[in-house]
């Protein structure tokens, strides 16, 4: 893994980005954590007190528990799945956790994220933390990947940089570092600073600053060695014998003394012309410091704040910004690593991505809308769909047949709840009072798309964790539907089965398909870099799992209301009828010019 990168943008600016470490990530990691169930235990408690003082009334207590149930049952799943998705989108790419690191999530042309791509990242989380907690996998790709990614970053084509624009703000420019700038960007440039009778490189004035300004921070031998390896080479030229000073105890003091008269004489630009050369460096400093205040009041003001600005107006910024890419790449001769390097870069990334950042977000909402381009992009990947049907239902055939064959297997196969399962009545399996049915149905969904969301992200496992989520689904389906029939309440099953099985199944089945998309480019990437390959697909797959995510709702719904309820057999083949029906047509023809 690098420590920093560079990246041309498409305007031909070249921008420095500085990689997270998998300690700062992990650290940002565990303070979302944190937070994220400090505020699961808040609104529990909460409710709890709400309860304990009587806040309702005893006519409405029965409906207000059930509302607070079903509401605190959807709370808890979206904070666990869409903590990371709301925080990265909304505030381009930074959770509290990361934001109190110093990181940020971007995409690899260093613009800020999208709904998409913290979706794709954090929908396949899962796989990263495989084994839970260890997050061994996602651990090994960062430190095995150039750009620090793990498999989310990967499908997402995105990265974790640091940042630290507050600091780089905050930290000074010196006058002679802003007057080398200014006289390369007349065409004086040159590779050395002439101080009375010195020649002092770029390079090692860099180093006399940075000396200079961390030597209080430094161990004192440590501290010692180095006043003495710096100023050495300008000993003689600032009147110190460097043979009799050696001689002395004091010479570290010396030495300090002779950098900073060297940095006091560079920043005084003693040259016959040093009033122009100082106005020079001064304005230049102070076109940088306005610049960078300008793009951090836009930046906090979002896209809104680009959209005010006047013609005119705009048009300064940009050629502005121009302006400071030109400085970024005259200072780099300093070194990548001075601070004034760090200061304009760190400008230059922000205001790229306040002006660039706002043209993408616009070009990317284009295209039709997530549930066209679901049914789109289940019949492009009809090879998938029809795999996963295949690791589904398959194991529940042979199981099925298995247990009605050898019911002795049921007690192996059948979850210990159905061993001595009675049902509710002949046509249902269980018999869920009306006030507890909006629980039942939240519960139901939010099981559901959890258990599709781990088929897709364990797609990421070469879909290793995919094919195990299916078939295990699939063995425990096929060891329940023989072991009610050979007791004879098959009729009951398929009764409860039948208004949201379809739907539901269907949908299982979709998500696997997901999962072996993104597992196909990983295997058979074909001509292209699997990072890429997996960003050919992403789109396709976020488009199915979203799609799922609206049937899974619809199956709770029926699974919560109808499924429990009264009505008789034939009504119950003509919901699954209907949804099914429904559901091919809409997949099948939905998008079709």
């Amino acid at each position: 893994m690098e420590e920093r990168i560079s990246i041309i943008t498409p305007d031909h600016v070249e921008l420095d980005f500085e990689l997270s470490g998998i300690g700062s990530r992990l650290l940002a990691f565990i303070m979302d954590q944190i937070l994220l169930y400090l505020g699961i235990l808040t609104i529990v408690l909460l409710m709890m007190l709400a309860g304990t003082l009587n806040v309702f009334s005893e006519t409405t207590q029965q409906w207000s528990g059930t509302v607070a149930a079903t509401v605190l049952t959807f709370i808890i799943f979206f904070l666990n799945w869409g903590y990371f998705v709301l925080f990265e989108a909304l505030n381009k790419g930074q959770t509290p956790g990361k934001r109190w690191a110093g990181l940020r999530v971007v995409l690899d042309s260093g613009l800020p994220i999208g709904w998409r791509e913290a979706a794709l990242r954090n929908f396949v989380r899962i796989a990263d933390i495989m084994p839970p907690p260890a997050c061994f996998v996602g651990g090994l790709a960062i430190l095995l990947s150039k750009r620090g990614k793990r498999l989310g970053d990967l499908l997402a084509g995105t990265m974790v940089i640091r940042e630290d624009f507050g600091q780089t703000a905050r930290g000074g420019t010196a006058r002679w570092e802003a007057a080398w700038i200014a006289r390369a960007e007349k065409g004086r440039f040159g590779k050395s600073i002439v101080l009375a009778d010195m020649k002092i490189e770029a390079g090692q004035m860099q180093m006399v600053k940075r000396f200079l300004e961390r030597r209080d921070s430094l161990p004192l031998v440590q501290r010692q060695n180095l006043a003495w390896k710096i100023a050495l080479p300008f000993l003689k030229s600032m009147g110190e014998d460097p043979v009799e000073l050696e001689k002395h105890s004091d010479r570290y003091i010396v030495c300090e003394r002779v950098l900073s008269d060297i940095l006091n004489r560079a920043n005084a630009v003693i040259r016959p012309d040093a009033t122009a050369q100082n106005d020079t460096a001064d304005s230049k400093r102070e076109q940088w410091s306005a610049f960078d205040r300008e793009i951090a009041d836009i930046a906090k003001s979002g896209v809104r704040g680009l959209r005010l600005l006047r013609p005119n107006h705009l048009v300064r910024i940009i050629t502005s910004y121009r302006q400071l890419a030109g400085d970024v790449a005259r200072a780099r001769s300093l070194g990548r690593d001075s601070v004034l390097v760090r200061r304009l870069n760190n400008t230059a990334i922000r205001a790229h991505n306040v002006l660039y950042g706002h043209f993408r977000a616009r070009t990317r909402a284009g295209g039709p809308p997530w549930f066209v381009r679901f049914p789109i992009a289940v019949r492009a990947h009809a090879i998938a769909v029809a795999f996963s049907a295949l690791m589904l239902f398959g194991p529940s055939a042979i199981t099925f047949v298995a247990v009605q064959s050898h019911p002795d297997l049921g007690y192996d196969l059948v979850p210990g709840g159905f061993l001595d399962f009675e049902p509710a009545r002949d046509v249902s399996l269980h018999d869920i009072p009306g006030l507890s049915r909006p629980v039942a149905a939240s519960t139901i969904m939010t099981n559901n798309i959890q258990v599709t969301l781990l088929a897709f992200g364990l797609g990421m496992t070469a879909g290793l964790g995919t094919c195990l989520i299916l078939i295990t689904n699939g063995m425990q389906l096929g060891a329940v539907a023989g072991w009610m029939t050979s007791r004879g309440s098959s009729r009951a099953l398929w009764g409860w089965i039948m208004p949201h099985g379809g739907t539901e199944l269907l949908a299982i089945v979709l998500s696997g398909a997901a999962g072996f998309i993104l597992a196909s480019a990983l295997i058979a990437p074909g001509n292209v870099r699997r990072s890429v390959a997996l960003r050919h697909v992403a789109k396709d797959a976020l488009a199915i799992i979203l799609g799922v995510m609206g049937m899974l709702v619809v199956a709770g719904l029926i699974e919560g209301f109808v499924s429990p309820s009264s009505i008789g057999y034939p009504a119950r083949i003509a919901v699954l009828s209907v949804t099914l029906t429904g559901w091919f047509l809409y997949l099948g023809f939905a998008g079709r010019e």
